[in-house]
């Protein structure tokens, strides 16, 4: 039995248009979890708060070291102190010499008394004020002696008087009596050799003192340095050396920071205390007095020597060193 004949393929495979065309659809989807919780929570209003706050310290940080530093660069002045406000070789402030130039001595006294400074004169008793040494405005330490110049009669006790013309007190070579003495013994014979003292570090004035302590001469040479004006730089012999009694040593002296100008020494030589005083003021020197024993009435109360010597320069405001004749008791 043979088969029924069968349809012919389409040629190309695809539907017919007759056919009807089916369209797949997908299943639905499940449910999603829900959507994420986007409020800002309280932790994070904490967090962005702390992040302000140091912001702002930062901000206000900034603010107070840039105003500080501005203020110091529009505010803040450097000064420099001139060799005229220290009045013994050593830096730091003092107490300002005040001006008692046409004041009675007693007025004089009281002023200079309030301060802490100790008022002398030389051999005089009364009178006005005509000059002061230090100078007015020069400032000292506390307790240190200002010499009173006077135009009033001098004094007429014949007494050794101890007055000082200098910054600072500086000793005596040798030990004197305010009133005269009778006595049976005999004066020791001088010394024929002394040792030299240490003197580094010091100044002018300690130095001279320890040398008149010793039995010694300065002879001062000014040397270029930008230590304090007055400090000593080097000694000519060393400490501890044995030499002749009243002899020279040698100390250089600081000319101090900056370019100062270099005044001439004057010729202090023959003249009283306060005419040794006068000149060298004049000259913008200072002086310092130490007492020497001579024999010769003439010498007494005369300077007999002065470092440095007449013609010598020596820096504005220095200080000049006088010996003044004494009569050996």
């Amino acid at each position: 039995m043979t088969s029924p004949p069968q349809p012919p393929p389409p040629e190309d495979g695809w539907p017919a248009v007759e056919e009807e065309t089916v369209v797949a659809t997908p299943p639905p989807m499940p449910p999603g979890p829900p959507p994420a919780d986007r409020r800002i929570g309280a932790g994070m209003l904490l967090a962005i708060g702390a992040i302000a706050l140091v912001a702002v310290g930062f901000v206000i940080a900034y603010l107070l070291t840039h105003r500080k530093h501005h203020h110091n660069q529009t505010t803040v002045v450097l000064t420099t102190r001139p060799a005229t406000t220290t009045s013994n070789g050593l830096p730091g402030g003092g107490i300002a010499v005040p001006d008692v130039r046409h004041l009675k001595l007693a007025q004089a006294e009281s002023v200079l008394k309030s301060l802490g400074l100790k008022p002398s004169t030389a051999g005089k008793t009364a009178g006005t004020v005509v000059s002061e040494s230090p100078q007015q405005g020069a400032k000292v330490a506390k307790g240190s002696e200002v010499l009173l110049v006077l135009n009033g009669a001098p004094a007429t006790t014949s007494t050794a008087q101890t007055t000082t013309a200098q910054t600072t007190t500086a000793q005596t070579t040798t030990a004197q009596t305010t009133t005269a003495q009778t006595t049976t013994s005999s004066t020791p014979p001088q010394p024929t050799s002394a040792t030299v003292p240490d003197l580094s570090s010091q100044n002018e004035q300690s130095a001279a003192t320890a040398l008149g302590n010793a039995g010694l001469l300065a002879s001062l040479a000014f040397v270029p340095s930008q230590d304090e004006l007055g400090t000593v730089e080097a000694q000519g012999k060393a400490a501890g050396t044995t030499v002749p009694y009243h002899s020279h040593v040698q100390v250089n002296i600081s000319t101090g920071p900056g370019n100062k100008p270099m005044e001439s020494v004057p010729n202090a030589i023959g003249k009283s205390l306060q005419d040794a005083l006068t000149a060298i003021n004049g000259a913008h020197l200072r002086l310092i007095y130490l007492k020497y024993p001579v024999t010769s009435q003439s010498q007494a109360g005369k300077v007999v020597q002065q470092t440095p010597t007449s013609g010598n320069k020596a820096p504005q405001n220095a200080q000049v060193i006088v010996y003044l004749g004494a009569l050996k008791k």
